[in-house]
């Protein structure tokens, strides 16, 4: 499958090839579903809470008496049915994270892959060009490639990542720790030429 790829600014530098076994998997909504949920659920810290009507303070004594004041019969303050008491069945802290299969999440990020070939959203550059820390650079870039984008390198520096970190919409990742929701995230994918070889090495060499 060959695809175009391109400097940045904008300008076709040569073709690439790109394996079938990566970019032209069939979709697969259920599994795409399941990956999705589960690293949104992970994400998620469970640490809300309410206060249970052992944890509110007071409510030793009888609000008022048993009988003659026309109201319902109250033991304690701290009652759900009483002003400034507890809450009943509120959430409480909790471990949300969800277990997936190693074999699933290379499947599922193999098919937003190939969603993106498929709708014409990806974009290859031969490198960003970028060797200090630049906002102003991505955003030039970004007029060619996309406002709603995911950037990945694979590169041992921090510009490209901390550069992207404060634009709207754009995120920058490694290749190699890029997963199916990310990509299925932003409109676009820009991948770099070394990004590229990451992810085949990442998949084993598949061709």
């Amino acid at each position: 499958m060959k695809w175009d790829v391109i400097n940045i600014k904008g300008e076709k530098v040569k073709d690439y090839d790109l394996p079938e076994s990566i970019y032209g998997v069939d979709m697969n909504e259920a599994v795409l579903h399941s990956v999705v949920k589960a690293y949104r659920a992970n994400r998620r810290q469970g640490t809300h809470a309410t206060k249970t009507r052992s944890l509110v303070s007071g409510g030793g004594k009888k609000p008022f008496r048993q009988k003659g004041t026309g109201n319902a019969r109250q033991g304690s303050s701290r009652s759900p049915l009483m002003p400034g008491g507890a809450t009943a069945h509120g959430p409480q802290p909790r471990d949300y994270r969800q277990q997936v299969n190693k074999k699933v999440k290379q499947l599922a990020l193999k098919i937003a892959l190939s969603d993106k070939v498929k709708h014409n959203k990806l974009i290859l550059v031969d490198d960003f060009a970028i060797n200090s820390y630049s906002t102003k650079h991505i955003v030039g870039a970004l007029k060619v490639f996309s406002t709603n984008a995911l950037l990945a390198d694979e590169r041992k520096d921090d510009f490209l990542y901390r550069s992207a970190r404060n634009i709207h919409k754009v995120d920058a990742v490694l290749s190699s720790e890029m997963n199916a929701e990310q990509v299925l995230r932003h409109e676009t994918l820009v991948l770099s030429e070394t990004a590229l070889k990451a992810l085949e090495q990442r998949f084993g060499g598949e061709k």
